[in-house]
């Protein structure tokens, strides 16, 4: 259940190689979804139209040491949407186009060696390892509070040593109005393996004048945010413990999820459960219940039901079927 920090730093998943070049892979997913959420309509979409490309070469004068490189992109493939007069707009006169957005998910460029890992630009956040234990349902209704992807960022990894890696990562936005810090936001952690036990910890400081939702809303004091997992297998069993704290200086929140996968040959059944304890808002719990089924390496179904418990409130309950083409 672990993300390995060398695979978030210099790869994304399911790929297949572009022929013309050896050193360079074309990859992406198509993931289509039925949802049938509490007091909504019944709703078929795209919810992944993901593509990249990726790579790494030798560097001749520089002995042992690999140059890599990611672009990756979201396409927006539902589209329609209201317009301030209550039409839909986003398609064509017909619905058989879609203007939807283009999202940039990473770009970045490597140096990969025996010192480690350097990474520059759009990247994932190193300390998202801490959340894979737990975030394992295609509809999760935890509101984890650990952003996947951030921008103007550096990142360093160490060599793995006896099932060791360190990290650090640094954000520097230059377009922020700050003009007393030069690193906006820090990031470092760790993460640890032996046998059949994981362990991440991962720990983030943002500048009290940076604001960015990409992160978290800071405001007038830095704001912190620790987020530590587990994980543990035994057997066909996986099972995965995740904990997050947030503190911004007036507020401080916590969450709280423990989660179980068991496979049964192509099949995997998973559950999560989930706390949201909130200092300024109604404290959430959220439950789910997955199962899965591999067509083959690149395809799969899957069904989800998910539960968010507002205390004192409303409950939302989605029921979720999917089928998916990874390439």
């Amino acid at each position: 259940m672990k993300k390995s920090l060398i695979a978030l730093a210099i790869a994304g998943a399911m790929t297949a190689p572009i022929v013309a070049q050896a050193d360079a892979t074309l990859y992406g997913s198509v993931d289509t979804r039925l949802q049938f959420a509490e007091d909504s309509d019944a709703n078929l979409y795209v919810d992944k139209a993901e593509i990249g490309v990726k790579g790494s070469s030798d560097l001749e004068n520089l002995d042992g040491v690999k140059a890599t490189y990611q672009i990756e992109f979201r396409l927006d493939a539902n589209g329609s949407e209201e317009d301030e007069f209550g039409d839909l707009v986003g398609t064509d006169g017909n619905g058989s186009n879609v203007k939807g957005d283009v999202t940039m998910r990473k770009a970045n460029v490597g140096l990969v060696g025996d010192f480690g890992i350097v990474q520059v630009g759009r990247q994932n956040r190193l300390t998202e390892a801490g959340e894979g234990y737990t975030d394992i349902l295609m509809a999760a209704s935890n509101n984890y509070m650990n952003n996947d992807r951030i921008g103007n960022s550096v990142a360093y990894v160490t060599p793995m040593m006896a099932g060791f890696e360190a990290y650090v990562q640094l954000m520097v936005d230059g377009g922020n109005a700050d003009t007393e810090e030069d690193v906006d936001a820090w990031m470092l952690g760790f993460n640890y393996s032996i046998m059949d036990l994981s362990l991440s910890v991962g720990y983030t400081e943002i500048d009290g004048n940076y604001v960015d939702t990409a992160l978290v809303d800071s405001g007038a004091s830095d704001s912190e945010l620790l987020v530590v997992g587990a994980g543990y297998n035994i057997g066909d069993l996986a099972l995965g413990l995740t904990y997050e704290q947030a503190d911004d200086g007036t507020d401080e929140d916590e969450m709280y999820a423990v989660a179980a996968t068991y496979k049964i040959g192509n099949a995997k059944l998973k559950a999560v459960y989930g706390q949201n304890d909130y200092d300024s808002s109604s404290d959430e719990d959220a439950y789910g219940v997955q199962a899965e089924y591999a067509l083959g390496k690149k395809a799969g179904v899957k069904a989800a039901y998910t539960v968010l418990d507002e205390d004192g409130g409303e409950q939302f309950d989605t029921v979720t079927l999917s089928y998916y083409v990874n390439f």
